[in-house]
């Protein structure tokens, strides 16, 4: 168990929300966020060691949220795990050049979603 690991999902359809809940709830203490700007505002009152953050966003995009994240020097712990429909290697390099750490694209499988969290925590210092 994770109980202590805070983790921020954050994308706009409910479905897919419902889904991240269902795999990390019982591992992780888990708020959600339906936009870029909840979840900034998420970030700071919550304060996660991870992000799970959906490229899609109504508004700021996660590339500008994750931008924003890594602009600010007391976030610059959290680590960010970017969740896209879109597969195309220009994609994934973008988000690795705003900061991700790593970046899953839908569908993903359930295992492959955890061990990716498990691998991305393991790296914070």
């Amino acid at each position: 168990m994770h109980e202590e690991t805070r983790v921020l999902a954050v994308d706009d359809d409910q479905t897919n929300l419902k889904f991240l809940k269902e795999i990390l709830e019982d591992d992780y203490s888990l708020k959600v966020a339906l936009t870029g700007e909840e979840a900034l505002a998420a970030i700071h009152a919550f304060n996660p060691q991870i992000v799970l953050l959906d490229v899609m966003l109504p508004g700021m995009s996660g590339y500008d949220v994750c931008k924003q994240i890594r602009g600010d020097d007391r976030l610059s712990g959290i680590k960010i795990i970017l969740i896209s429909a879109k597969a195309m290697i220009n994609e994934r390099q973008k988000g690795y050049r705003v900061g991700a750490d790593d970046y899953i694209t839908k569908p993903f499988d359930h295992e492959e979603l955890l061990k990716k969290v498990q691998s991305v925590l393991s790296k914070v210092s």
